[in-house]
């Protein structure tokens, strides 16, 4: 026993320090990429109990491991996005780039009554970054991003993205009991780190001096946040598991700065990121043998995001260098749809199936996060081998096109949507 407690010490100490080192998540939700298993199934896998992936998507599912489990891996994510601005204009990309998403969870049985489980996941990211060029090239034919994220004291102000970064890494830690054979619950605390970075092109005349200001605008901050995690799981004991999963929302208080603003100078910010709540329910069913076949539906809450705001860190400061961005945003069902086959002993194959509703209106579509409705394809296979298993899962994300905000961008052409590719890999073993 303090063996085993010595190995999950060292787990979550590794946890802890490859949550300071990873890259960040492309897309602001990454639902489905906490594990290989998890990606080739769609994440309709709230209802089963058998992944190590349940220390994340179902906690509660965790009651029937009888050892110590750990599993880590990371996917590889190739995000592209696509800007038609129109009037005969070059069409934008963003830079090709590979994005790490990392992911660990550990279930470890207390006793009879009681097992816990910890997982390590990015949930939530954003990694998009467009040509310097590109960008001043659609400022120069008169296109100009939301007035209101232009700094204050500037006339004829235009201000378009040119990078957003964001990754918000989240160390979840449960405790699962069951409350009948059939019926077990479980609940924690979710301890979550944001970074943010926003990157601008402004440009402007500022008064009264009529100086001209063309450069680019830089906001860094970074913060803490604590949420939690509740979840249900029921099996009838013949073909059919029922599972629930409600991770909370949380306010992420956010400190940092600003760099080369027009007026301001380098000077310091704050601002509040609002992460959404989301519940999942759905089931699985396995009367057809060597089947399982899983469905889940997720509703996010994005509602909270109404806009995008940041100000002077400190009293003393001028109210130049912040600025308050409307976003709008509504909430959210995405539907996921799972099949797994068990070819034999040592093999099994799956695949999944995602439609995703974006809540981006298209009042503020813009392009630090040009985010569309999406179809999620996938598939992947495991192998089991002694006490390891691998796993390998690959999404490949068809999102459709959609209008140019008519707020940020004057509703003048049209982002022509994406083709995202990711690719996991993980092994799972027993300690």
């Amino acid at each position: 026993m303090k063996k085993v407690c010595l190995r999950v010490a060292a787990i979550i100490s590794l946890f802890v320090f490859t949550s300071a080192t990873m890259a960040f998540a492309g897309g602001f939700q990454i639902y489905q990429a906490a594990a290989p298993d998890a990606m080739a199934l769609g994440a309709a896998t709230v209802g089963r109990d058998d992944l190590v992936s349940n220390a994340w998507y179902n906690p509660a599912a965790v009651m029937d491991f009888k050892e110590t489990r750990y599993n880590s891996g990371y996917s590889l994510a190739r995000i592209n996005w696509e800007y038609e601005p129109g009037n005969g204009l070059q069409k934008l990309k963003v830079k090709d780039k590979i994005q790490i998403v990392p992911g660990s969870h550990l279930i470890h049985p207390i006793n009879d009554k009681y097992t816990a489980a910890f997982s390590f996941y990015t949930p939530f990211g954003l990694g998009m970054k467009w040509n310097d060029h590109d960008i001043r090239r659609l400022i120069d034919s008169g296109l100009y991003n939301d007035p209101a994220a232009s700094p204050p004291g500037m006339l004829v102000s235009k201000a378009v993205p040119t990078t957003a970064d964001l990754k918000v890494p989240y160390f979840n830690t449960t405790v699962a009991t069951r409350l009948s054979d059939k019926l077990s619950v479980a609940g924690g605390l979710s301890f979550i780190k944001a970074d943010f970075k926003l990157r601008f092109l402004s440009r402007g005349i500022i008064l009264p001096a009529t100086v001209a200001w063309d450069n680019f605008v830089e906001y860094r901050a970074d913060g803490w946040g604590l949420g939690y995690v509740l979840a249900g799981h029921y099996n009838t004991g013949k073909d059919w598991k029922f599972g629930v999963r409600y991770l909370s929302n949380a306010d992420v208080k956010m400190r940092g700065t600003v760099e080369s603003h027009p007026t301001a100078g380098n000077t310091y910010m704050k601002g509040t990121l609002k992460l959404p709540s989301t519940l999942t329910v759905g089931f699985v069913n396995s009367s057809i043998e060597r089947w399982q076949l899983s469905c889940d539906i997720m509703r996010t809450e994005w509602s909270r995001f109404e806009q995008l705001k940041i100000d002077p860190r400190y009293a003393w400061q001028p109210a130049d260098g912040g600025f308050t961005a409307p976003k709008n945003w509504k909430n959210t069902l995405s539907y996921r749809f799972g099949a797994e086959y068990k070819y034999c002993e040592h093999w099994t194959l799956r695949g999944g199936y995602v439609y995703d509703n974006s809540p981006i209106p298209d009042e503020t579509r813009n392009f630090e996060l040009p985010g569309t409705d999406g179809h999620i394809f996938s598939l992947g296979a495991a192998r089991k081998t002694g006490k390891y298993i691998f796993d390998i899962g690959y999404s490949f994300m068809l999102l459709e096109k959609g209008k140019a905000g008519t707020t940020p961008l004057n509703g003048v052409g049209e982002f022509t949507g994406a083709n995202n590719h990711f690719l996991m890999f993980s092994y799972t073993m027993t300690l």
